[in-house]
């Protein structure tokens, strides 16, 4: 099951960093989206750490 969190974690946060950057151009929410990304790719690494 943390594998696929993982996983999950890591392609969500690319995907709302890449959406985050498309938009850069617009105020507020690329920059939240950017945050949030940054987020769930901590979250990958974190669970991908050996334990």
């Amino acid at each position: 099951m943390g594998f696929f969190a993982m996983i999950v974690s890591m392609l969500l946060g690319i995907l709302f960093v890449a959406i985050g950057i498309s938009r850069r151009k617009q105020k507020g929410w690329p920059i939240i989206l950017i945050a949030l990304g940054i987020v769930f790719v901590l979250i990958a690494v974190y669970l991908g750490w050996p334990k």
